[in-house]
């Protein structure tokens, strides 16, 4: 039956070797009891460095020359002078110290850097077998490491396989996988994996394998014996066991080295084993003893757990198992903790007996750590508890102190626990003391990088390694690894301010996650012995389908604060995601991690700030220097591209202008690539002069220092185009305009040395000079269209690389710099007279001249398009500025650019491209350089087939341009003088010319012509001849037009093409207009005799005023302006209305001619009626009431009514006749007598004051808007002047009151006279309609009487014209 205590039999080995018993040890070490307070830790300058000293400030420290034994790797003292006969077995070492340097390899041993920053780097260590790393294959297995001696382990159901994973100086025989057949391998695959471990002796490594559901033993001494192809000899070099006692379903889970030849097991029920696998003589043997409490210390205030492994209560979940130091050969303390938060801590001997020394329930005082240091609530009755790991930590005591206290068992244990929630878990790093039977909580690391949900069916129990000198963390996880700090900031009067203002930055943590997508996990992990070389501390995982992974804590560089190192940064997240998120070895995940966030300004300087590198190589991830420039500026490229894909994937959009800034920075590094392949074909050419330095080695060599990144020739720098290329590729803008200057300055130097440029040489250097723009402007706006949408900018409108619209928030854009559009243009037109110069020259045979013509004249257009792109981007980008400096600027450049695209289009067929002239020209809708292009194309063609495709096409511009073509086309033909053709031209065309010539009111002239002739319209005629009347600056020559323009609308009305009423309104508005220009003939004819004997214009003009000046006398502006009037209407130029309005209304003196004795008392009433047919049309309703005060005003100044009221001595008919002389009687008089006043009511002298006498009265109007202020107020002054003259009359004439006066009495002259012509005019309406009815009846007679009442009705019809109705 079971008995716990029971000796368990174990059969021993063939060989049995004499060995000496080892009687004592002098590097033991114990611990001392040293408590601490609870608090966070930090980083110092001695983060991740073997301090000097020990720290004595509740941090934890390190004794020196102290090997950890539990999570650390060991170095016993039987191996230091070990030694190994290559020949006996390829994976024996030479010795710790070797096998240490042997481990320490560079990058150039094979491994690769999966991963690095400036606290940590992860490698893939290039020693693992393929059976393992390759997970299509592998199976099942996991494993384990001995760091100690470079040795890793891979356990299957049947085998095991070694291999040394630390390379250094062996042979690739030596370094081949042993693979070593299980003796007692189980049948069922659903059993766990065998254990196994490697023991070191003094000469090779030793193997000891457990079977964990039989509990069969396997010892080999050797690997050697272990992987013995006899079958036979294999077992007889082993000693065999069994673990006796183990319940049903119990199973062996975990072996725990305590000495060189002794083991702890644990077992699945809780239950622990003690194997010792040699006997007192160091003879091979199995002995396994099961642990119980046989009177265990009592546990201090937190009681004891008496019994756990007794009969009663020996089950318990087991949470870790490590060894701790010995305080004398042959004895080793072992520390065991529960998931319930129990410790326990056993005394070990050699000889198989085992005591428990202390027995612990830390569970309330680790959850009243977690409260106070890691800010968990009171109230966790949600949470559930437990204990995932401890490490056993280096005590602080010196060796002497050993001896004191290391009987007691006294420990420090730095514990990871985990409250687990219902989405997440809580993981934190606790340290504690053991001494006297107490527990003391010294410091509380919350794990904030990781907080992801703890699986219940995980396969790999979470780890905590300390690795030398204990100033980092590491915790494993299955498919996770977290690194944390455990050194404390150090207190001084900055960090205490930080403290109490909770800003003080938490120690560094980050979290590395495995690929969700492939099958990587966690298998088996260990510290590897402190590298004081490197000052590095590591830990080797291995990794389920992937191999052995190292990952190493950084030293901290000389200087750098500790605080600088305290958090995660957003650049060395990109940074990591970008340098090695694309590696063949994808073994981490780069995607951010949801604990761990950054600001967006932080994610955006972080971003720029890793673009910036990349463009300028100044980032460590990115060699300096390499054999070939294309493929670095590829791999820089690429990390470009990587950064968007990442920041776009995984973070929230960025800001505009950072999108572009991304954005520009990759353009500048395609336009780079470009660059440098077109000069690696220049310095390849073959008939290329080894003297010929080409124009880009010129320019970078000539470019000031301030522009680009100088050489270090004590460095041996001296290449300086490549240089360029590595570091200043982000100063792109500055050599795509100096490309055209250098060929000046080059030429200039030429002259300057009185040294003729030969033309091959002067076509090289601009044919160079162009490949540098071409390359570099034609790449980056490929790219940017290209990859607009993937930096985000998906909604920009963009045509060719140049936004639409969208300027406003973006700064100058680097493709479009004045100094860039400004020197591709002049390259541009000395590339294309360079090609057509070069076409004339006589070459010789084998000269290059021809060729490099060639070239020129084919690159042009391309020259052309990218110039065309400069200008558009400059003058948009300008046009959004807020400061109208550059607004204007803008404008006038895009001006400019019109008149600069049309030259150039122009060129391109004296180069010999008139094809791709037309094609620039239809791109851009440049319908005005496609006229003159398809012209020369027609004058230039050689035969009829020519003629016919061309006239074609033409036709086919019609169809697909529209309006714009026939603009162009018809406006090139008639302002070149060929109207005659084109209005008898190619009848395609005649649709599309009388569309061109309705819209066209400048061609109404020729309008007319063509509505009348081919389309028969004489409506449309009519119109075109009322837009030609506008356009006539003849009198004479407008009145026939608009008397042919009422012609036409006559012939309209006859042919039906137009309405009545609408033919009435026309005639109408042909009548007022004629009207107007009878008005300007009558007031010509006024003043002609006066001018009749002047010698020249300018005399006429100056009789004129003479005569007619005088209401403008000591009035500056009015004067002016009639004389400006006069010299028109002398000239017989047309008046416009309101110059017609200003000249009558100004007029003074009397008239010289008989036939024109009424019209200066007519003249005021001329104005209204002019006013009334310009407001018909007139929209500005403030300058029309301005116009009809002005001439009030006028009308009623120009008599003296001061004069007119003196009525003494004079008699009633005196006083009528003075009225009735003046000129407002008469305006109102004649007013009446027409009807005029039924539609413009008569203004009295109030109403027409302080009309137009200040700026601000005048600019009521629109049509003062665009006058100069002081001119306004001296027209303004005159306007006051009459005003006064008004008021003086008001005043001193009494006008205000006689006002109704002579309203009614012109209103009873006009109905008297027109009361004497009514008996007139009813006698001849009389005699009318008899003579009319004679005619009529005449007419009758004359026509068939079977005529019917058609002929009826063109009588009466021919009646009504007669009678004028």
């Amino acid at each position: 039956m079971f008995s716990p205590d029971a000796a368990v039999p174990a059969s021993t080995a063939a060989r049995n070797p004499r060995r000496r018993q080892r009687t004592g040890s002098d590097d033991s070490v114990a611990l001392r009891h040293n408590p601490k307070r609870i608090r966070r830790s930090g980083l110092t300058s001695e983060t991740f460095q073997p301090p000097g000293t020990t720290k004595g400030n509740g941090h934890i420290g390190l004794v020196e020359e102290e090997a950890f034994t539990n999570g650390h790797a060991k170095e016993p003292a039987n191996l230091r002078h070990a030694s190994a006969d290559p020949t006996s077995l390829a994976i024996r070492h030479k010795g710790v110290k070797k096998a240490d340097r042997e481990r320490r390899t560079s990058k150039n041993d094979g491994s690769i850097e999966l991963t690095k920053n400036e606290n940590y780097v992860v490698t893939q260590l290039p020693t693992t077998p393929e059976s393992i790393w390759d997970y299509h294959t592998s199976g099942k297995w996991h494993g384990e490491i001995s760091t100690s001696l470079g040795y890793a382990l891979a356990m299957t159901q049947s085998q095991a396989i070694v291999w040394r994973y630390a390379q250094g100086t062996m042979s690739a025989e030596q370094l081949k996988p042993l693979y070593i057949k299980l003796l007692h391998p189980s049948n069922n695959s659903r059993h766990p994996l065998p254990l196994g471990i490697l023991v070191p002796t003094s000469t090779e490594p030793a193997l000891l394998v457990v079977m964990p559901t039989s509990g069969k033993i396997t010892y080999w001494e050797s690997l050697t014996s272990a992987a013995s192809v006899d079958s036979n000899r294999q077992k007889q070099q082993s000693a065999q066991g069994t673990v006796s006692g183990m319940l049903s379903g119990e199973f062996i889970t975990k072996i725990t080295e305590a000495e060189p030849r002794a083991f702890v097991l644990t077992l699945s029920t809780g239950r622990l084993a003690h194997l010792i696998v040699s006997d007192p003589q160091g003879k091979p043997s199995i002995n396994v003893q099961y642990l119980r409490d046989n009177g265990a210390q009592s546990g201090g205030v937190f009681g004891s757990l008496r019994g756990v492994f007794s009969n009663a209560g020996w089950r318990k979940d087991v949470a870790a198992v490590r060894a701790g130091n010995s305080w004398q050969r042959g004895q080793r303390y072992v520390v065991v903790a529960t998931s319930k938060g129990s410790f326990q801590i056993w005394d070990l001997s050699w000889n198989g007996t085992h005591s428990l020394v202390n027995d612990v329930d830390a569970k309330d005082e680790l959850l009243h750590a977690l409260i106070e240091g890691a800010d968990v609530s009171h109230d966790n009755k949600e949470h559930i508890f437990e204990v995932l790991d401890f490490t056993i930590l280096p005590s602080e005591g010196s060796g002497k102190e050993v001896a004191k206290t290391g009987k007691s068992g006294d420990c420090k244990l730095l514990t990871l626990t985990v409250l687990k929630e219902a989405k997440s878990s809580m993981y934190t790093l606790i340290g504690l003391t053991f001494a006297a039977g107490s527990v003391t909580i010294d410091v509380v690391h919350p794990i904030t990088c990781y907080t992801t949900l703890f699986p219940a069916d995980t396969q790999f129990k979470p780890q905590v390694l300390v690795p030398e000198p204990a100033q980092a963390a590491f915790i494993m996880f299955e498919k996770s690894v977290v690194l944390v700090s455990l050194v404390e900031i150090q207190e001084t009067p900055s960090s205490q301010l930080q403290m109490e203002a909770r800003t003080l930055p938490d120690p560094f943590q980050d979290a590395l996650d495995f690929r969700s997508t492939k099958p990587y996990r966690n298998v088996g992990c260990a510290s590897e012995v402190y590298d004081r070389i490197h000052a590095q501390s590591s830990c080797i995982l291995m990794i389920y389908g992937f191999g052995l992974v190292r990952i190493s804590a950084l030293p901290m560089r000389k200087g750098q604060s500790a605080l600088d190192r305290a958090t995660v940064t957003a650049k060395t997240k990109l940074e990591q995601a970008v340098f090695f998120g694309n590696l063949s070895q994808d073994l981490l995940d780069f995607s951010p991690r949801p604990e761990i966030s950054f600001q967006q300004e932080e994610v955006e300087a972080a971003a720029l700030s890793v673009s910036h590198s990349i463009m300028s190589s100044t980032s460590v991830y990115l060699p300096s220097i390499s054999p070939s420039m294309d493929q670095q500026l590829q791999r820089r490229s690429s990390a470009l591209a990587d950064l968007n894909k990442h920041l776009r994937q995984y973070y929230p959009p960025l800001s505009r202008l950072s999108r572009w800034k991304l954005l520009w920075n990759a353009e500048k590094m395609a336009a780079a690539k470009a660059l440098w392949r077109c000069y690696n074909s220049i310095i390849n050419n073959q008939n290329r002069s080894s003297n010929d330095k080409s124009v880009l080695a010129e320019l970078i060599e000539s470019l000031h220092e301030s522009l680009k990144t100088e050489n270090q020739p004590e460095h041996h720098e001296t290449d300086g185009v490549r240089h360029w290329f590595i570091h200043d590729v982000w100063r792109l803008e500055y050599i795509i305009p100096w490309a055209q200057n250098m060929v000046e300055l080059m030429f200039e130097n030429a002259v300057e040395d009185n040294k003729r440029i030969e033309p091959a040489i002067q076509a090289r250097l601009v044919s160079e000079a162009d490949d540098i723009q071409l390359s570099g402007l034609e790449t980056a706006f490929g790219f940017r269209e290209a990859n607009i949408a993937a930096y985000g900018l998906e909604d920009e409108t963009m045509i060719d690389g140049i936004l639409l619209r969208g300027y406003e928030a973006l700064p100058e854009i680097w493709t479009s710099t004045a100094n860039i559009v400004e020197r591709v243009k002049t390259m541009t037109d000395l590339s294309r007279e360079l090609a057509c110069l070069g076409e004339d020259d006589d070459t010789n045979q084998g000269d290059p001249l021809p060729d490099l013509v060639l070239k020129l004249a084919a690159d042009n257009p391309r020259q052309v398009q990218i110039c065309c792109q400069t200008y558009i981007e400059r003058f948009r980008w300008l046009q959004s500025r807020p400061d109208p400096e550059s607004r204007a600027a803008g404008d006038k450049l895009k001006q400019a650019h019109f008149t600069v695209r049309k030259a150039l289009f122009k060129g391109l067929p004296d180069v010999g491209q008139p094809e791709k002239a037309i094609h620039l020209a239809e791109k851009y809708h440049d319908m005005d350089a496609l006229a003159d292009i398809i012209e020369g194309e027609m004058l230039s063609a050689e035969s009829d087939e020519t003629v016919r495709l061309l006239e074609e096409r033409i036709y086919s511009y019609f169809v697909r341009f529209g309006t714009k073509w026939s603009n162009a086309f018809f406006k090139k033909h008639l302002d070149g003088g060929k109207a005659v053709g084109i209005l008898n031209g190619n009848a395609n065309f005649k649709n599309h010319l009388t569309q061109f010539l309705r819209h066209q009111p400048n061609y109404a002239k020729l309008g007319w012509i063509h509505e009348v002739a081919s389309e028969k319209s004489y409506a449309a005629a009519a119109e075109d001849l009322m837009l030609a009347q506008n356009q006539e600056t003849n009198l004479w020559s407008r009145k026939i037009s608009l008397s042919m323009s009422k012609l036409s609308v006559l012939a309209a009305t006859g042919k039906g093409q137009i309405k009545d009423k609408s033919a009435k309104d026309a005639t109408r508005k042909i009548d007022e207009n004629l009207a107007v220009l009878t008005m300007q003939e009558r007031l010509c004819n006024y003043v002609k005799p006066t001018i009749r004997n002047a010698l020249d214009a300018d005399a006429e003009v100056d009789l004129a005023l003479q005569k007619y000046g005088s209401n403008v006398q000591g009035k500056s502006a009015l004067r002016q302006n009639l004389e400006r009037h006069f010299r028109k209407m002398l000239a017989l130029e047309p008046l416009s209305s309101e110059a017609l309005i200003d000249t009558l209304t100004l007029l003074g003196g009397e008239g010289a001619s008989p036939d024109n004795e009424g019209f200066m008392g007519s003249r005021f009433f001329y104005a209204f009626k002019v006013l009334r047919y310009n407001s018909l049309e007139a929209s500005d309703s403030g300058f029309k009431e301005l116009q009809e005060k002005f001439i009030w005003r006028r009308c009623m100044i120009q008599d003296d009514w001061k004069d007119i009221n003196r009525t003494e001595l004079k008699d009633d008919a005196q006083a009528e006749v003075e009225t009735g002389a003046t000129a407002l009687f008469k305006t109102l008089r004649e007013g009446f007598r027409t009807g005029f006043w039924d539609k413009f009511v008569p203004l009295p002298p109030a109403k027409v004051l302080e009309a137009g006498t200040s700026i601000d009265a005048l600019r009521v109007s629109s049509h003062f808007a665009d006058i100069p202020e002081n001119a306004l107020a001296v027209l303004a002054q005159d306007l006051e002047m009459e005003d006064e003259l008004l008021e003086k009359y008001m005043e001193e004439g009494r006008l205000d009151e006689r006002w109704k006066g002579v309203v009614e009495a012109a209103k009873a002259s006009a109905r008297d006279e027109a009361d004497s012509k009514g008996e007139k005019q009813l006698r001849f309406r009389n005699a009318q309609e008899e003579f009319t009815a004679r005619m009529i009846e005449k007419d009758r007679e004359a026509y068939p009487k079977d005529g019917g009442k058609e002929h009826d009705r063109a009588i009466d019809d021919q009646g009504d014209v007669i009678m004028g109705m």
